[in-house]
């Protein structure tokens, strides 16, 4: 992603001080920083129509809006961000930098079985392949997500339509208990097969 921006400061000394921060951006694998213009004094209309053309933000060290440009600002969706303190500026930077970035997708292993046996069952005129496992850690939960894991690698991902003790239809087993499960796509299924039982966790990235 990329993230436009244009900074206005009070004085020369302090658009340098910022200049030379934004140069020190090393996260451009991460999000690119595009420095659109840059100035000393208040914020006028030219930085709004700038900011609208590269759909960007404006920053601003010590300066003043008017209230004709501020509702400029407002009419065309412009976000305008002032500071007092440069520290305050980078950090609400590299926040709206972070904003950029889509979220890192973890998986939490939940629970993990072991196939010991398939059996094919009919339901109507309908024939399934019902695996029956034992959980051997954690627990599994039907309204999870499961993958079916074979010397290692990963041959089905999915959910179930079916888990059952005995002949009960559960929602959960637990470690040591034993069950029959029936996944949400015809797999070829073997003893000693993995089946896991997981769930998905978006993860904030912040820019280091």
């Amino acid at each position: 992603p990329i993230s436009p921006v244009i900074i206005k400061g009070d004085v020369d000394g302090s658009v340098e001080a910022l200049l030379d921060v934004i140069d020190s951006y090393d996260a451009s694998h991460q999000c690119e920083l595009d420095l659109v213009h840059f100035g000393v004094g208040d914020i006028r209309e030219n930085d709004i129509e700038l900011a609208e053309t590269f759909k960007g933000i404006i920053y601003g060290f010590n300066v003043n809006v008017n209230k004709a440009v501020m509702q400029l600002a407002d009419k065309k969706g412009i976000t305008i961000k002032l500071h007092k303190v440069i520290y305050h500026l980078i950090e609400d930077l590299k926040e709206e930098l972070s904003r950029a970035l889509s979220p890192i997708i973890e998986e939490h292993t939940v629970g993990e079985a072991l196939v010991l046996a398939t059996f094919d069952v009919t339901v109507g005129k309908k024939k399934t392949v019902v695996a029956g496992c034992r959980v051997q850690k954690g627990l599994l939960d039907k309204k999870k997500l499961f993958k079916l894991i074979r010397s290692g690698e990963v041959l089905w991902k999915g959910s179930l339509t079916s888990l059952k003790h005995h002949k009960d239809d559960v929602q959960t087993i637990k470690n040591g208990m034993e069950c029959g499960l029936t996944l949400d796509k015809e797999v070829n299924l073997n003893f000693g097969d993995e089946i896991l039982c997981y769930e998905e966790k978006n993860i904030t990235q912040k820019i280091s």
